[in-house]
Order: C-alpha cells, then sequence, then structure tokens
C-alpha cells in the first residue's frame, strides 16, 4: 500500500504542528504505530524511507530517525542494513523442554524457513575444541557456517567445529538438503549419517550484542540484541560430535520454559 498517498487516518503537517504540548520525534512515532495497528502498514512490510517521512510531514531528518530509534528500542520496527526500516513480526518462539526444529518453529508462526550454505573452513583446532570434541591438537577441525532464514531475511547464524571427516559428510549432506529446497541445521542432518541413531546436545543460553561480523549477517546494526546458544552435541553413548554456536536476532526469537513450582 502506499502509505504516502493514502488518506486514511492521515495526519497533515498543521495538525502536528498544533500539537505543541506533544515533541514532533513523538507525534511522528504515534502516527507510525496507529498506521501499523490499523493495517495500514502490515506486519513484515515496509515504513517509508526518512526522506519521505521527513517530505510528508516537513520535519528534519533528526526528528524522523529519533521517532524511529523509539520505535526499534520498543520492537516495534528492525532496520535491515541496506534495505530499510520494517514492521516487526511476531517473534519466533522455541520452548526449552522439548526439541523443535528451526523449520518448524518458523512455520508454527506462518513464517517461510530457508537455509543458506555459507562456507566450510578446514581450521586450526583449539585447547578448549580439542577437549569438547576429542580431537587431537594436532589435528585440524571442520567448520561450517550455516544462516538460517525467515522469509528470506536472517534470523540466525550457526558456527559448528566437527572432526574432519564428519565435517566433510555434514557439509555434503547441508548443500544436498538446501539445493532440494529444504530448510535444515546440522541437528537435521545427524539421522542420515550411518552409525549415529540418536544425539544429545548440552546447551546454554546467553544474551548478548552482536559484533561488526554478526551484525553483517543478520543484517542488523551493530550492537543490536541477539541470543547466543552454545551446543556440545554427543551421540547416545557418549562420543563427542559438533560444538555449535547458534546466534539469533533478539528481535525475532525468544525462548520460552516452563517450570513446576511445587
Amino acid at each position: 500500500m502506499d502509505f504516502l498517498h493514502q488518506n486514511r487516518n492521515d495526519v497533515t503537517y498543521n495538525e502536528i504542528k498544533e500539537n505543541k504540548g506533544i515533541p514532533l520525534y513523538k507525534q511522528i512515532k504515534n502516527i507510525l504505530v496507529e498506521q501499523v495497528n490499523n493495517g495500514i502498514i502490515g506486519k513484515g512490510e515496509k515504513l517509508p524511507s526518512e526522506r519521505e517521512l521527513c517530505q510528508k510531514y516537513k520535519v528534519s531528518r533528526i526528528t524522523v530517525r529519533q521517532a524511529l530509534n523509539e520505535l526499534e528500542k520498543e520492537g516495534l520496527v528492525y532496520r535491515s542494513h541496506g534495505k530499510g526500516t520494517f514492521v516487526s513480526q511476531n517473534r519466533v518462539e522455541q520452548p526449552l523442554f522439548t526439541f523443535t526444529t528451526f523449520e518448524n518453529s518458523l512455520l508454527n508462526k506462518g513464517i517461510k524457513p530457508g537455509t543458506r550454505f555459507i562456507d566450510i573452513n578446514f581450521v586450526e583446532n583449539s585447547y578448549q575444541l580439542s577437549r569438547i570434541l576429542e580431537v587431537p591438537l594436532s589435528q585440524n577441525l571442520a567448520k561450517i557456517t550455516l544462516l538460517g532464514l525467515g522469509d528470506n531475511m536472517p534470523m540466525a547464524f550457526y558456527s559448528s567445529y566437527f572432526e574432519r571427516e564428519l565435517g566433510i559428510k555434514m557439509k555434503e549432506l547441508a548443500v544436498s538438503y538446501i539445493e532440494k529446497g529444504y530448510s535444515v541445521t546440522t541437528f537435521d542432518l545427524y539421522k542420515y549419517i550411518p552409525g549415529i541413531t540418536s544425539v544429545v546436545a548440552d546447551q546454554t543460553f546467553e544474551a548478548s550484542i552482536a559484533d561488526s561480523y554478526i551484525a553483517k549477517m543478520l543484517e542488523i546494526k551493530k550492537g543490536s540484541p541477539v541470543l547466543i546458544v552454545e551446543s556440545k552435541v554427543y551421540s547416545r553413548d557418549g562420543k563427542p560430535l559438533e560444538y555449535k554456536t547458534a546466534v539469533y536476532r533478539g528481535d525475532k526469537y525468544r525462548f520460552s520454559v516452563v517450570r513446576n513450582v511445587f
């Protein structure tokens, strides 16, 4: 819908100026909130550019930027680097006591899932990874990176370390299924590897902020909130298989848990 030329619930420049008790940026913010609440700008739709909003309401770019910053802080909109500002969709919710695949967690919210294969590298081992994976320090490891997408927008960034041969198998499987149109993470691929009947993940969860690399991959601003899930993956008999970090956009994802109190 053309936001700039629609008439429904519109507000003129004079009406903004006459309302002197409220700062201009708050008036712009309130207008945009009303447009979203009335369905004039839908979930996931792009907002007008800063320049377009300046022209429409005859205010400065600083005023418009302040209004958009307020909306972003409240989680009502998000910015995608190089693409613009969009109305936030409902966050994907992942319950902690049950395992739900990335694909199903998005489908449950009506979001189209996807996966992009980023790279496979063979990297030097470290003392930490050597202990976790029980691979001699002298042996290189395979590092696979994937990007999880929702409606073609980045949602999660995955980095996984494997013993070299297992990493090569994982890469082949990931590329094969992604090319067929499936949305997969490494967790989804173990069932296709001979000899692995089930896996267990020891996970920790941490709130953090995006560094410059993660911000680029997830198309968010540096310093934006993210959720980091660290997974140590084992076969049922206790053999280490994978060390993985998953970084989720804080404005797109949340984890929930139900606990017995007594």
